[in-house]
């Protein structure tokens, strides 16, 4: 017996030692939340409750919920509060503080707000539905969601839904909640249930408020053309756009004494800008703007002002301000800098460019030379960005070759009569057997003019061809490889741009359709392709 004793304890004290690493675990928890319990019930029918309970088979957190949350029809978010918050629960409450409608059917959709508290697992689309009357509605409707010019799409998109009653204005749009409302979250898809029968004005917005109210100055917005019946239309597919927007100014801000900034929303044209205001002649003025911030810039040659007032027009829009000079906080800059943007390696069919730290005002060729491989000149031209912040200089650039470029000082003013210091700069270029080509053949679906764009992976245009008016194949000669996409545009009216759209005057965007693949250039390299407009039914354009 005692030996046995022994036995056991040996193995189990093995059997201990054994399991004294770390331990392996076991396989990722990867199942979301389970609702076991809801009081009301799913799908009630007569209800009149104040509150919902929604119990799950495991801890969850609320995530984001207030974000996530959409009650269709809306509700106003201070007519009803769920809880908790913050922390860990197994029940999750949804209060209603006002009466709701009688006779209606609403769906609670939490979105991917719920979630496992352990691996954080959502219980993606979690709806509760309940009705108000006697029966549920049981109509759907679903579509996806794309975007006008762009080969991705927003997420996060919503999609309203507004009944048509005697009372209906296309402008309800900007001042009314809509009767049903849906959201994409995370994916390009849309689903409605539980709608009533009837007539419906459907819209997607990009709603950047949240308030589920289009602002055009910040919200991209999808139509179609007719109202939509329900039950008899059950698919709509819906493109967004950002339409431009008339101008409107913002504060102005003090930068220093020879720069002041102007904010603004809509479509700015600089070359629109008239200034008012009553300068010496000593003193200089020009514009720039920075377009990521929606910001006009004015500078001004050196000056001695305490306040100036400005009077900003732009066609039918008016500025008119007085900006007060904080000299104690005054911080110009020192002098002109002049940076290459192209450095180390120059393409084939591509323009050397330098940027500049103050608006640039005249630049003198003759101060400048460039060099090749064997020392002899090479002719050039130069030119200043509409923005007044670059400068291209432009030449032949032949393989395998060295370029020295030099610019003396002078060669380059700045509006406030500053000057370059000596610039020395090299580049060199690659060989033939280093690039790609794509020969691409474009059949037209009718005899519009179209643009053709092709597009790296940051989304920059490397080629464009603006008139495309027969079909045709297109050379796209020295591409480094990678990967690019094709894009055409239907310039409807022959202006060389896209043009968007337009809700209140039910003004589509411009057709734009895109290469169904995505085609990798490889050095030394040739690619045939067909971009048949007949067979490869754009994304952007697969609605109405």
């Amino acid at each position: 017996m005692r030996n046995l004793i022994y036995t056991v304890l040996s193995i189990a004290l093995i059997n201990g030692c054994a399991k004294r690493g770390n331990p392996t675990g076991g396989p990722v928890d990867s199942i979301p939340p389970v609702l076991i319990n809801a009081n009301p019930k799913l799908n009630s029918t007569n209800f009149d409750s104040e509150e919902i309970k929604l119990t799950f088979d495991e801890f969850v957190k609320l995530d984001k919920v207030q974000n996530q949350l959409i009650i269709s029809p809306p509700l106003d978010k201070s007519s009803y509060e769920i809880r908790p918050l913050s922390g860990v629960t197994k029940k999750v409450f949804l209060k209603f503080i006002d009466s709701l409608a009688n006779e209606t059917t609403y769906t609670i959709n939490f979105g991917n707000s719920i979630k496992d508290n352990n691996e954080g697992n959502p219980l993606t689309f979690f709806s509760y539905t309940f009705s108000t009357g006697e029966t549920l509605d049981s109509l759907y409707l679903k579509g996806n969601i794309s975007d006008s010019y762009n080969i991705e799409s927003d997420d996060y998109v919503s999609i309203q839904l507004y009944r048509i009653d005697s009372a209906f204005k296309d402008s309800i749009i900007f001042n009314k909640l809509p009767t049903y409302i849906s959201n994409t979250l995370d994916s390009t898809s849309y689903q409605f249930q539980n709608l009533k029968e009837g007539k419906y004005l459907i819209l997607a917005l990009k709603d950047v408020d949240d308030n589920y109210l289009f602002d055009p100055f910040y919200d991209k917005v999808g139509f179609i053309d007719s109202l939509i019946t329900l039950p008899r239309d059950s698919i709509i597919d819906l493109r967004l756009f950002k339409e431009e927007t008339s101008l409107i100014w913002d504060k102005p801000h003090f930068i220093n004494s020879e720069k002041i900034g102007f904010g603004y929303y809509g479509k700015l044209e600089i070359k629109n800008i008239q200034f008012e205001s009553i300068l010496p002649d000593s003193v200089k003025y020009t514009f720039t703007k920075e377009i990521d911030k929606d910001t006009l810039y004015v500078w001004l040659s050196k000056n001695n002002f305490d306040s100036l007032n400005f009077n900003l027009i732009e066609k039918d829009t008016t500025k008119l301000t007085t900006i007060k000079f904080d000299r104690a906080r005054d911080t110009l800059i020192d002098s002109l800098s002049i940076t290459p943007k192209t450095s180390g390696v120059i393409h084939l069919k591509e323009t050397f460019k330098l940027s500049a730290n103050i608006p640039i005002n005249d630049i003198i060729d003759s101060l400048i030379t460039i060099k090749d491989i064997d020392s002899l000149n090479v002719a050039f031209k130069t030119s200043i960005s509409n923005n007044l912040d670059e400068i291209d200089i432009v030449f032949d650039v032949s393989p395998s070759d060295n370029y020295r470029i030099s610019i003396l000082p002078n060669a380059i003013k700045d509006i406030r009569g500053g000057i370059n210091d000596t610039l020395q700069l090299s580049v060199i270029s690659q060989s033939l057997e280093d690039y790609g080509n794509i020969f691409l053949n474009v059949v037209r679906n009718n005899e519009s003019k179209f643009i053709l764009h092709m597009i790296n992976p940051n989304g920059d245009i490397i080629r464009e061809f603006k008139n495309v008016n027969q079909d045709s194949t297109f050379n796209f000669d020295y591409i480094r490889p990678g990967k690019y996409t094709f894009r055409l545009i239907e310039d409807i009216n022959k202006n060389d741009v896209w043009d968007t759209g337009n809700y209140l005057r039910r003004i589509k965007p411009e057709p734009v359709y895109y290469f169904p693949d995505e085609l990798e250039v490889r050095a030394n390299w040739d690619l045939n392709e067909t971009f048949d407009l007949n067979q490869n039914i754009s994304i952007k354009d697969s609605i109405n």
